[in-house]
């Protein structure tokens, strides 16, 4: 099969030119306020890969300076803002200004060098863009944000495929190969001109898509942490924490796991007395010295109100007591800042307990430990009850 190159040069410029179209349609189609997510750049680096692969198209019709000089430079324009886009969607410190615009003024150069010689441009040009690309995958790779979700492996795929190409046109050029096909002249492709025309143009699609789907990967993450986030203490909510209780005990394998609901004592009397908005500050805080005082696996989430609840794997009664007295001494210890002074504070805690080996429901759990704090409030506040047994 004999493939022109102008026909592949149309496909190739209506395949960015209709996801240019498509970017816009998505970066300009939402609501609110703009986000600085990327999408524009990105679109922007779409757009200049499209007039650049027309430039190239125009080849022999239009002067050299045109289509293989501001073409080349357009190209490394274009990685750039790939790379721009990237780091705008991480939400993280653009690198030094050098790595933007030092391959745009050494493609340049080489383009106007080389001018006469498509050999040495695809040595060249492949050690340029090449490291453009070594550029946008390290950006990928070091952010562990971008890599919780999975469309960044399309981006990386395309990454890495350009980058295998640059490196086979460039093989093929130091080969001694010379004669390689241009829109101006009836050269047969050469196969590695073929394989590039395809997987620039797999690119462009898997990219754009892949970046489009972090976005959205993204923002599901927003959402479902929204969903399960108790906005007012920024711990998990109850659906939350009933979700992991769930799943805490259904995965204990036989180990203990303990289950502590917390009150703070006196909640209505802060609120009448000092307001609503101390009694929101006063929430927060308690929120915080709690999750401070706790290990890495157990959770504290808002069960409701002035209610938290602390979900404890690998928890035997003894460390259930020991952890509850440590977070009753954590709050009473220390009087809490607020706009209307200092505020002393106290919480009553009261514990149920799975212990090893023993099947137990969620529902009974919660109401042994609810029962617990009943007695906690009922024989005097501030102390830590366990269900059937009275720790002081």
């Amino acid at each position: 099969m004999n493939l022109d190159p102008r026909t592949l040069l149309f496909s190739l410029i209506l395949t960015y030119a209709l996801t240019v179209l498509s970017l816009l349609v998505a970066a300009l189609g939402g609501s609110g306020g703009r986000k600085r997510d990327g999408m524009g750049k990105w679109a922007a680096a779409m757009f200049l890969e499209t007039l650049t692969w027309t430039l190239i198209a125009a080849r022999g019709g239009i002067p050299d300076v045109f289509s293989i000089i501001v073409a080349n430079g357009l190209k490394a324009t274009s990685h750039a803002l790939i790379l721009a886009a990237i780091y705008e969607f991480q939400q993280r410190r653009a690198p030094h200004w050098q790595y933007y615009l030092a391959p745009i003024a050494l493609s340049l150069v080489m383009a106007a060098i080389l001018v006469d010689d498509i050999g040495g441009r695809f040595i060249w040009g492949g050690l340029i863009f090449g490291f453009q690309m070594v550029l946008i995958g390290h950006a990928l790779l070091s952010d562990q944000k971008t890599r919780a979700g999975r469309a960044w492996r399309l981006l990386f795929g395309g990454v890495a495929m350009i980058v295998l190409v640059l490196g086979l046109r460039a093989a093929v050029a130091l080969s001694g190969h010379s004669e390689f096909a241009q829109p101006q002249n009836s050269s047969t492709l050469h196969p590695v001109q073929i394989i590039s025309f395809i997987a620039i143009m797999a690119t462009a699609l898997l990219g754009s898509i892949g970046f489009v789907l972090m976005i959205k990967e993204r923002t599901d993450r927003e959402i479902m942490h929204m969903a399960m986030t108790d906005s007012l203490t920024q711990v998990p909510n109850r659906r939350a924490l009933m979700a992991y209780a769930e799943h805490a005990m259904a995965r204990r394998n036989g180990s203990p796991l303990a289950l502590l609901m917390i009150d703070v004592d006196h909640f209505k009397l802060i609120n009448d007395t000092h307001g609503h908005l101390i009694g929101d500050e006063v929430l927060r805080k308690v929120a915080t010295r709690l999750a401070r005082r706790l290990r890495g696996h157990d959770l504290l989430g808002r069960y409701g109100g002035e209610e938290f609840c602390v979900i404890s794997p690998d928890t035997d009664t003894k460390g259930a007591l020991t952890l509850a007295e440590s977070l009753r001494e954590t709050i009473a210890s220390t009087p809490f800042a607020t706009e209307n002074g200092g505020l002393s504070i106290t919480i009553s805690i009261g514990i149920s307990h799975c212990p090893s080996n023993v099947i137990r429901e969620l529902i009974e759990v919660l109401a042994e430990s609810d029962s617990a704090l009943y007695t906690a409030k009922q024989t005097g506040r501030n102390k830590v009850v366990g269900f059937g047994v009275e720790t002081a």
